[in-house]
């Protein structure tokens, strides 16, 4: 599906995204399987037992339990998404994947994200809160922010900034490629949905799946949208952006 130049080409972006993962199984998996999947399936079998037993509500060791699974969850996506920007940027400028150039990378900016991940989020909760439309708006703005800042070492507001610009006249695009991304994962979450029902180990299975394909596909999919739009709006060679990390 070609579109116009200077705007985002889907047809390209998919490719990009499942090229990625499919030319690294190992890395983009296996990373998601590590940092989001097996914790996560932790967490939830821990507090899927407790409930069992006590109640969501009359159990204190379940609401700590949730917590501290929230802020672990926040801790490792945020490395995980970090870590696969800088391995598709690096795969997608025909260098060979370190991963461990790849995470230290992703660890040096680490506090950055985080700041950038929270005036992110309040700047859509905010316009989620003026009759969503606005929230949805802001978040086609930012959604290249976080590779922004790995690729182009950018500060939080400068992120923002040019992934505003960045993504200015391709936001209808965006907007049904985010479409096709939430019917992908619906799609894997609904082939194994009926397992979930017998017990709570086939429900953590199944989420332990959607989880770890959910997170490579978050993580090579925003990378590969800047890709595009930089190449679409800049023309830039896509080698290129990889050499930031080298």
């Amino acid at each position: 599906m070609a579109e116009a130049p200077g705007k985002l080409d889907i047809g390209r972006v998919l490719t990009n995204t499942f090229g990625v993962i499919s030319r690294n199984p190992v890395v983009f998996l296996g990373l998601s399987l590590l940092i989001v999947g097996l914790p996560n399936a932790a967490m939830q079998y821990i507090q899927g037992s407790a409930t069992t037993l006590a109640g969501a509500f009359a159990s204190p060791a379940l609401i700590i339990t949730g917590l501290i699974s929230f802020f672990v969850f926040m801790f490792l996506s945020v490395v995980l998404q970090a870590t696969l920007i800088v391995a598709t940027l690096t795969d997608l400028g025909n260098d060979e994947i370190n991963l461990g150039d790849c995470v230290k990378q992703a660890v040096r900016k680490f506090l950055p994200l985080i700041g950038l991940g929270i005036v992110f989020g309040l700047g859509i909760v905010l316009g989620f809160m003026f009759f969503f439309i606005p929230g949805v708006i802001l978040y086609l703005m930012w959604i290249i922010a976080a590779p922004v800042m790995m690729a182009e070492d950018k500060g939080i507001m400068e992120s923002l900034k040019r992934s505003a610009e960045l993504t200015r006249g391709s936001k209808g695009m965006i907007f049904l490629l985010m479409i096709i991304f939430v019917i992908i994962a619906s799609i894997i979450g609904g082939i194994g949905g009926a397992l979930s029902l017998f017990s709570v180990t086939a429900s953590v299975l199944v989420a332990t799946i959607v989880n770890t394909i959910t997170g490579a596909l978050q993580g090579a999919g925003i990378a590969a949208i800047y890709v595009d739009l930089r190449t679409a709006k800049e023309g830039t060679d896509s080698s290129l952006l990889a050499d930031v990390f080298a």
